[in-house]
């Protein structure tokens, strides 16, 4: 084998493994349950309050819809969205917030955020909240949402 067939031999490989790897890749968009990421609650700054909590969810290859998410560590946990009704922010549960296929969902300060009553008196910031979010399709995820003081940034 000369040197430039050697080479041309290498780049196809290369090629190969390239294709391969984007193939393999996009099946993690493909998969059948959502993924929630950068999960955090924000404790009340007076106690009994409810504590907010925020997220990213991203999409599979199917348009779903966050229907719900629970805690053992809180006794109710509601999805909230703020309109501007008259140049006036206010608060609405909402029963779902649509996830667009391969899209993103973002719940955050100032925006759309899970309103957590009843959290247990053991939290404290650092500490771990589960949240499982419940979606439309049947899906369920749980992660571990860090807590944080009601001053946090």
């Amino acid at each position: 084998m000369t040197a430039r067939q050697y080479g041309l031999s290498a780049c196809a490989l290369a090629l190969l493994l390239l294709a391969a790897s984007m193939l393999w890749g996009s099946r993690a968009f493909a998969a059948d349950t959502p993924h929630v990421m950068d999960a955090w609650v924000r404790l009340p700054a007076v106690a009994g309050r409810p504590a907010g909590g925020y997220f990213m969810a991203h999409g599979t290859a199917k348009a779903d819809a966050l229907v719900a998410v629970t805690s053992p560590k809180a006794e109710r946990v509601e999805l909230h969205s703020m309109v501007n009704e008259g140049g006036v922010m206010k608060m609405r549960a909402e029963k779902s917030f649509p996830l667009p296929a391969r899209g993103a969902l973002t719940f955050a300060p100032g925006g759309s955020h899970l309103m957590i009553y009843g959290l247990a008196a053991d939290v404290q910031p650092g500490a771990k909240v589960p949240l499982t979010f419940q979606f439309q399709s049947g899906a369920k995820v749980t992660v571990q949402a860090e807590a944080r003081a009601a001053s946090a940034p």
